[in-house]
């Protein structure tokens, strides 16, 4: 640990900590140069420099440099914030600073991985790090939402990772509602593998299980959701605390593109590659995709079903084909020998958000083709064959490729995408649910998971073991009674707001609505439990009076003013 600065607390200063990340970092980006530039701004106290900060010894690094400074802000440049941000956010709470005050930035996937070259990469790592400090100088602290937890759980999907789910569930003494409805696709449960294990479900004092049923809807908040429900016995209503989706990919198959695949597994969504993905960079090597034999080529080709699609969710598909390049460079920098081709359409437009992803992957060797039309799945000796009419060229070119990962969202069949559409997720323009917003199963979602399977053993069986997890995510969720999450929500600057209501029509989730003031005006009012983050009503507003706790609208030009000011020196 290399630390520079006055390590006594000062009032409203900042903490900067820089970590190495194990020399994925240090070797692209001159973290004492940085170190060196953030220490002439007026308000940093402090940078230290550390080998790895999500470890146990730099973590104990960082409280001890971070005890009893109350009132500090902290700006850590490290990794992405979705990997360490939460441990690393409660040591410092641990210490005494409000996670209020704590910001993180990415320095290792946006600048040491994307640019080729030091001088770059510190210079852009420098800029993104100062901005972040005087975002921070403007957050307030705030405490958390604090949510009572009710002790049930709803599964939607009697499949075998809905069964395995929920078996995991009662078996924690926790109650457990499992519907599913007729005409789902698969076979009769009596015959499927699971059979046995709905048995056992089935007689469990702490199940209910409802066929044949639909969704009606699902209210309240996170903690405490009413879910209303259309039995063969008339309609049922219940309070659950965790909900788990399950839907089956033979809809989101059918729907998106015309293939003869049999085997399952050497056709992936997105969802599921990311689980391969991780699974070998944790160092397993057992899986027989990923097993040097097997894969030498890659695929990833962009779901849409015709032009007017593709135009009409452009900024969908975007971040679809975003996330698929980041997943391609990982694989990458595993196998390198690996040769990757992706098939998206509109290559440019699509290309033009994402141009420093997309020049590293090219860098990398990875090869973009641009669609002319929906491309044909087939399978020839033992393996997918891309079958598609590329842009510039004349017929059909058949590329054949070890593995096909499908970019985009999925199709949510029957009860499943009623439920989805009630919980206000998968709301894209073209019908799709985006398969890999949903965070892993250690984060809480508000309650919510979203699984994927299939009627393959091999899937279904991975699918499973998914949902063990997550139902003991679930679980987890419901032991705590009380449940606390950030406070990221809308809040009225009433000096602004006039009680035009726009606010209130737009948000989807009910949590606003209008109060009378004095002399009888009316004025936005915000439901913190209800709100969900999505910001639609600061858009809606024409008078600037929503913001967004941590996100207003100062916090955020703070940060890009301070990220100009730094690459315009």
């Amino acid at each position: 640990m290399d630390t520079v600065g006055d390590e006594a607390p000062g009032e409203r200063s900042v903490i900067v900590l820089l970590c190495r990340c194990e020399g994925e970092i240090q070797g692209a980006i001159d973290l004492e140069r940085v170190r060196d530039c953030l220490l002439t701004h007026p308000r940093v106290g402090m940078v230290s420099i550390h080998d790895s900060l999500c470890s146990k010894e730099g973590r104990s690094q960082m409280r001890k440099l971070c005890d009893k400074r109350e009132g500090e802000r902290v700006v850590i440049g490290a990794c992405s914030p979705e990997v360490p941000e939460d441990p690393l956010r409660g040591d410092l709470e641990e210490s005494g600073i409000n996670g209020y005050l704590v910001e993180q930035v990415d320095i290792r996937e946006q600048c040491a991985w994307v640019h080729p070259s030091v001088e770059p990469a510190t210079a852009k790592a420098t800029a993104l790090i100062r901005g972040a400090i005087d975002r921070s100088l403007r957050q307030e602290p705030l405490e958390d939402l604090s949510f009572d937890m009710a002790g049930a759980a709803l599964i939607i999907g009697c499949s075998r990772p809905g069964i395995q789910a929920a078996i995991k569930i009662v078996e924690a003494g926790f109650r457990v509602y499992l519907l599913d409805e007729e005409g789902r696709g698969h076979p009769p449960l009596e015959r499927t593998p699971a059979n046995q294990d709905f048995g056992l479900l089935a007689g469990h004092e702490n199940a209910e299980i409802l066929l044949n049923c639909s969704v009606e809807a699902i209210e309240g908040v996170f903690g405490r959701r009413q879910v209303k429900v259309h039995t063969v016995k008339g309609p049922a209503e219940f309070e659950v605390g965790t909900i788990l989706v399950v839907i089956p990919r033979e809809a989101f198959a059918e729907d998106s593109f015309s293939h003869s695949c049999p085997d399952n597994a050497s056709l992936v969504t997105a969802a599921e590659f990311e689980r391969l993905l991780t699974e070998l960079e944790s160092g397993v090597q057992s899986l027989r995709l990923f097993d040097g034999a097997h894969l030498s080529r890659i695929g990833f080709v962009q779901r849409v079903d015709d032009d007017e699609e593709a135009g009409r969710s452009a900024p969908e598909q975007s971040a679809f084909v975003a996330l698929a390049i980041t997943q391609a460079l990982r694989l990458k920098k595993l196998r390198p020998d690996v040769k990757i081709d992706f098939y998206v359409h509109d290559t440019e437009g699509l290309l033009r958000t994402s141009k420093a992803l997309s020049d590293s992957a090219a860098r990398s060797g990875i090869k973009f083709s641009s669609l002319a039309a929906p491309p044909d799945i087939t399978c020839e000796n033992g393996k997918p064959l891309v079958r598609a009419r590329l842009l510039g060229h004349d017929g059909s070119t058949d590329i054949e490729s070890d593995l096909v990962v499908v970019i985009g969202g999925r199709k949510g069949p029957g009860i499943a995408s009623k439920a989805l559409e009630l919980l206000h997720m998968g709301a894209g323009e073209d019908g799709t649910i985006n398969d890999l917003a949903r965070r892993p199963a250690a984060d809480l979602n508000r309650g919510v998971f979203v699984i994927q399977t299939s009627e393959s053993e091999e899937d279904a069986a991975r699918a499973a073991s998914h949902a063990e997890s997550v139902a003991s995510a679930m679980v987890r969720i419901m032991r705590q009674r009380t449940v606390k999450i950030p406070r990221h929500v809308a809040r009225v600057q009433e000096f602004r707001c006039r009680g035009c209501g726009k606010c209130a029509k737009v948000c989807e989730h009910g949590a606003i609505k209008l109060v009378e003031k004095e002399k009888g005006e009316q004025i936005a009012q915000v439901d913190e439990q209800r709100c969900e983050s999505c910001g639609l009503c600061r858009v809606a507003c024409c008078n600037g009076a929503m913001a967004l706790l941590g996100y207003t609208t100062t916090q955020l030009l703070a940060q890009m003013l301070g990220v100009i000011e730094e690459m315009s020196d």
